[in-house]
């Protein structure tokens, strides 16, 4: 910025306005940019609430954010006017904002059904596994081919599923056609340009690529995605490019009116702010997360070493995607709050973490390991807990700030070294911002430990400048060439440390990340540990013991019975042991259900009720057993046999064969040979999937929808005959 005397009206003349919506995790901020200048001219922010309702568990209030934007959208342009410009002065705005998160709303009402569940959020844990019953050999990668991400609680359609099963007013709403899910950047934008009056529900391909749903190859949403996860088409958004004029504000607020032209998460907003638009460029943001997105242009890298596939930008309609390998840390600045609000160790973050810290010259061997829900990249293990080791009688809370900052550091190295591994070209150099990059210690430290020089941003908030960026462009007032000649200076971090040290110190990191795992043992689930089956086998045994015991029941208590009749149920019930033996199943099976029954009665006794209460895929055993009690005559009920179910990802080997052309996503064929989706026939497979629901201990059960009878129903009960004759006759004739 320029003194205060001097007008920030550069090159004799006004340039064009952008105003940027940041949305972040703690905070909502309102910045306003000139045309092609990195030096934000007027900025205003208000913290955000955050709830944790339970461990785990981190919620915000939607509206809340809305009221914030707008609130920061009058402080910022109130400034205008002291700087020479006004609000006629600002021709577009961009969005950026924290991503993963999730909220779902009512279109008719604009109401929120449940709070945004932050991207932080691990209440999704038996979703996931849920989730991962149904995949081959429970891989949590299987998706990655497909959207390049794997199945874990980070990401947006767990969420959506987990919402759908939980919330009571989640469900109806998708009963009754008016349920929308999205990222926050859809609330915004849908609120912003109308709401229930026809707001746009749209989002970019950067923020769709972080939910599970979006194909990365033909950026779209995925219909065997969207299978599997249960989410129907219609309550998602429409996914856009990152740079085009969308639409304008018509909410009635100060910001009525201006065009939307620019939408990017707040990760790949930093990637572009920091000016890495070349692949093998890289950088690290340092906030509450740690995140560090490495640009591989137009080509996907599929990673074998724990990172993400991710899409960077899309800078325009008829630009093609850019995408980027995404390293992404859990905790990082939240690793310096747990010192400050749990431990007491700190009272004011920026200053006593580095003032506190660099009065020791090392961390005598103490190792913190941040993990407080779990480690995301590159081990994704959600059984991981936090961990402090190495501790002597000499630690002080000097040795233990000083190891939080550098787990920071050794996060990154992780990161980086399977990058190196995937891409096979070593970064030369990083690009960092963040509000933690304001401290000179964590910024040398993490030189050292990666061993290359750390180039800090002088702005510390990257993520509106990029969607700035890239919103002046789809404005047509911002040329991103001109804008990269006067790109921002950075600071520079050369590496001091041997590399010797930095090995030895990184062994020990890695040595005390595997004491970190496997602290989280939560119970299995009957859908993960193959329990349905067998209780389901259990219980036809049950079933079939259940009907000889009648059958002898009633053949030694009935004298009435003809002698023939007699025979013929012996005969019988000799049939059903000897087919229960063939089995070789029933020895210890049938010694409980013995138990279980009464000598010489035909019902279960009503003391043996409790014991006989199997759950099986949500249904009590003895309410199931009760249909089949005895009878007024001997009558062999048949067991209805279910079917073998057909796996959710029976088509998987058929979308993911799809090429460009079967999309109709190619300039090479005709027309009328490219096979369009047909989005009618995936509803229905979606509306008739099995809905996963969660008893009182949190296991998943999976319970078959209720299907209307149909108007045809009655016709399965007629005569072949009277079938044939219907279907040669037109429903006109009918009527």
């Amino acid at each position: 910025m320029e003194d205060e005397g001097d007008m920030p009206v550069k090159d004799g003349a006004k340039r064009p306005l952008i105003g940027v919506i940041d949305d972040g995790t703690k905070t909502v901020r309102f910045v306003i940019y000139e045309a092609e200048r990195s030096e934000e001219l007027a900025a205003y922010q208000l913290d955000k609430t955050e709830v944790q309702p339970q461990e785990g568990w981190w919620e915000q209030d939607p509206h809340e954010i809305l009221h914030h934007i707008r609130m920061c959208a009058e402080q910022a342009i109130g400034q205008l006017t002291e700087l020479g410009y006004s609000k006629e002065d600002v021709v577009t705005l961009g969005i950026t904002n924290q991503r993963e998160t999730t909220i779902a709303w009512d279109k008719f009402t604009g109401e929120p059904l449940h709070p945004a569940i932050g991207w932080n959020d691990i209440r999704t844990d038996s979703t996931v596994d849920a989730i991962l019953a149904k995949v081959p050999d429970r891989n949590k990668n299987y998706l990655k081919s497909i959207c390049g991400l794997p199945i874990s609680p980070y990401f947006s359609a767990l969420k959506m599923r987990w919402l759908k099963d939980n919330v009571k007013a989640v469900r109806r709403a998708s009963r009754e056609k008016r349920l929308l899910f999205g990222t926050v950047d859809s609330w915004i934008i849908w609120n912003l340009t109308g709401g229930p009056q026809g707001g746009l529900h749209i989002t970019d391909v950067t923020n769709a690529s972080r939910t599970l749903l979006m194909n990365l190859e033909t950026l779209n949403w995925d219909p065997m995605l969207c299978r599997l996860f249960g989410i129907h088409r219609d309550t998602l958004p429409q996914i856009r490019s990152s740079s085009e004029v969308y639409g304008s504000v018509n909410d009635g607020t100060i910001l009525d009116g201006i065009s939307i032209s620019g939408i990017l998460g707040n990760q790949q907003s930093a990637l572009v702010g920091q000016n890495c638009l070349l692949a093998g460029q890289a950088k690290n943001t340092y906030r509450s997360g740690c995140f560090l997105l490495y640009n591989t242009g137009t080509r996907r890298v599929q990673s074998t070493h724990g990172l993400l596939t991710t899409v960077a930008y899309k800078l325009g309609p008829n630009s093609p995607a850019v995408y980027a390998l995404e390293g992404s840390i859990a905790v990082a600045g939240g690793a310096m709050k747990f010192l400050r609000d749990n431990l007491k160790l700190i009272k004011d973050i920026p200053k006593d973490t580095e003032h506190i810290a660099g009065q020791v010259f090392s961390t005598g061997d103490v190792y913190f390991v941040p993990a407080f829900s779990g480690l995301y990249a590159p081990y994704w293990r959600k059984d991981a807990r936090g961990i402090i080791c190495g501790l002597t009688s000499f630690t002080t809370k000097n040795h233990i700030i000083r190891a939080a900052l550098e787990a920071v550091c050794f996060q990154t190295r992780d990161i980086l070294e399977a990058m190196h591994k995937d891409c096979g070209m070593p970064l030369t150099k990083l690009h960092v911002d963040g509000k933690m990059t304001s401290n000179d210690l964590l910024m040398q430290l993490q030189s050292d430990l990666i061993g290359m020089p750390v180039l800090r941003a002088h702005s510390w908030d990257m993520s509106a400048l990029g969607v700035a960026v890239v919103a002046g462009a789809g404005a047509n007032v911002w040329s991103y060439e001109r804008w990269r000649r006067h790109a921002t200076a950075a600071d520079t971090f050369l590496p001091t440390a041997t590399d010797d040290d930095r090995d030895a110190r990184y062994t020990k990191w890695k040595m005390a990340v595997q004491r970190s795992l496997g602290w989280a043992t939560t119970k299995k689930s009957i859908t993960m540990t193959g329990q349905a089956k067998r209780k389901e086998s259990f219980i036809q045994l049950l079933h079939n013991r259940g009907n000889v015991s009648r059958k002898n029941s009633i053949i030694d208590n009935n004298d009435d019975l003809p002698e023939s009749r007699k025979n013929s149920l012996a005969s019988s019930s000799r049939r059903q042991s000897l087919y229960e033996s063939s089995n070789g199943e029933h020895s210890r099976e049938n010694s409980l259900f013995e138990y279980s029954m009464e000598p010489n009665s035909t019902t279960p006794s009503s003391d043996s009720r409790a014991s006989f209460e199997y759950p099986e895929d949500g249904v009590n055993a003895y309410e199931e057993l009760l249909k089949y009690s005895a009878r007024k005559f001997s009558v062999i009920v048949p067991l209805k046999c279910r079917k073998p179910e057909q796996t959710i990802l029976d088509d998987a080997d058929y979308f993911n064969a799809k090429k460009e052309c079967d999309y109709g996503m190619c300039e090479c064929c005709p027309v009328e040979k490219k096979i369009q989706t047909n989005w009618e026939s995936i509803e229905e497979i979606i509306e008739n999937d099995p809905e996963i629901i969660f008893d009182s201990d949190h296991n998943p059960i999976i319970v078959e929808p209720v299907r209307e009878p149909h108007n045809d129903d009655h016709l399965e009960k007629l005569p072949s005959v009277f079938k044939t004759i219907y279907s040669k006759l037109s429903p006109s004739t009918l009527t």
